[in-house]
């Protein structure tokens, strides 16, 4: 089985398209999502539109939820700063251009979905499976912590988003997998990223995917619809940044 996992779409559908191109090439037996459709990027309609006509099994990340309920907060951990201003500008606009239908279907996705491919368990969660929205699972995190989280599934395989940074770390008897972003990558690459995990006889292989987009086009849109332009610079960077005199401040 060829599995491929994309996440933290945030609304940007040209680099969905080009993920979803590729995966087509790649002879995928199944697709799965791990939220965050929307938020930040111009297509938050479009974006959930083309994962539900493509039947894609999806879980739900903390924007999913913030604009399916009309939240005030995406929950993020922000800087009070300029990253709180643009977050709260996304979330406002995001919530005022997607339809009743949309926030309808993100209320209703799962916080996590478990499944099994020959015999190997995979549990799917956004943030972690001890704070599915929220939680950072990122390679810093502490060991103790990341101990409590993996012992706290009976799945052999934690799958999560959230970061926007690519991982794969064997923690204490678990593989923890992170694809990375498709909409708004961190870790200074700004191609969009996804994950293909092979199962074949009890064995895992897990590669990452990296893959360019008209990143121009994406942020022509953001400028036509007045958003920070903040969410292009991050666009053009892969990598986000407190915007404040005399720093760079990095942040997830």
């Amino acid at each position: 089985m060829r599995l491929a996992f994309l996440g933290d779409v945030h609304a940007n559908l040209e680099a969905l398209n080009a993920v979803l191109e590729d995966i087509g090439k790649k002879g995928v037996d199944e697709i799965f999502c791990l939220g965050d459709l929307v938020g930040y990027g111009p297509d938050p309609e479009n974006v959930v539109q083309e994962i539900k006509k493509k039947n894609i099994k999806t879980i739900m990340g903390n924007y999913d939820d913030a604009v399916g309920y009309s939240k005030q907060s995406c929950g993020c951990s922000y800087s009070p700063g300029r990253e709180t201003e643009v977050g709260d500008v996304s979330l406002n606009w995001t919530i005022e251009h997607t339809s009743q239908e949309t926030k309808d279907f993100l209320k209703k996705l799962p916080r996590r979905l478990s499944f099994e491919v020959e015999n190997v368990k995979f549990l799917l969660v956004h943030g972690s499976p001890l704070d599915e929205l929220l939680e950072y699972v990122t390679p810093q995190i502490d060991p103790d912590r990341l101990q409590k989280i993996a012992q706290s599934t009976s799945e052999d395989i934690i799958v999560n988003g959230h970061t926007h940074i690519p991982m794969v770390k064997w923690v204490f008897g678990k593989l923890v997998l992170n694809p990375g972003s498709v909409g708004r990558p961190k870790d200074a690459d700004p191609r969009a990223s996804y994950m293909i995990v092979e199962v074949k006889k009890g064995t895992v292989q897990a590669q990452i995917v990296r893959v360019p987009y008209d990143v121009k086009r994406t942020i022509e849109k953001i400028a036509k619809n007045n958003l920070p332009m903040e969410l292009a610079t991050v666009l053009a960077l892969g990598q986000t940044f407190d915007m404040g005199p005399g720093k760079v401040n990095f942040f997830l």
